[in-house]
């Protein structure tokens, strides 16, 4: 590669006018403080290798007195022979049927009218997400419309499984963001 006489003056002109940067090594700075007074090591302590085994005496142990004995109760029953009681006798039958299911549990008292208010929040969400162009929404307000969507979606499948509470509270946030979305 061969530079002309510009590009060789120009490198020369570049190292030249870097070399007056190197020339200083330290920075200009006044010290901290006083030098740290650094303490002088301990002195060592070599011991030298023994030629016989080292042995070490283990302490006497000191022996502990036993507690005393927990105090019996005092029976009035009769006298042990050395047999134990009997067991009771296991019952091996199932249990009788006595025609009536077992009872389920449930969280609110009026279980239809809370499936009422399930019903009609969803109804009242779905019918303002329906007044809803999704086309016009912008990035926020779409991801808004597809949570409400999501949550009308997961209140139908509680109501499926028979939990009225949930579908409840799911239905109420799908109506809230619905309702939220159609002001806009």
């Amino acid at each position: 590669m061969r530079l002309g006489v510009l590009g060789r003056a120009a490198i020369l002109a570049l190292l030249a006018g870097g070399l007056p940067a190197c020339s200083r090594v330290h920075a200009r700075t006044e010290p901290a403080g006083p030098a740290l007074d650094i303490p002088v090591p301990p002195p060592r302590v070599v011991v030298p290798a023994a030629s016989e085994p080292i042995v070490v005496a283990a302490p006497p142990v000191e022996e502990v007195p036993a507690p005393p004995p927990p105090p019996s109760p005092a029976r009035a029953a009769a006298p042990r022979t050395g047999k134990p009681a009997p067991a009771p006798p296991v019952s091996t039958k199932p249990p009788a049927d006595t025609g009536t299911p077992p009872r389920s549990l449930q969280t609110t008292v009026n279980l239809a009218e809370a499936e009422q208010q399930v019903r009609s929040s969803l109804a009242r969400a779905a019918q303002d997400l329906g007044r809803i162009d999704y086309r016009t929404l912008g990035a926020e307000a779409r991801a808004q419309y597809d949570i409400a969507r999501r949550f009308i979606s997961q209140a139908e499948g509680a109501m499926k499984d028979r939990n009225v509470v949930f579908a409840l509270t799911l239905a109420e946030k799908a109506e809230t963001l619905a309702s939220l979305l159609l002001d806009q």
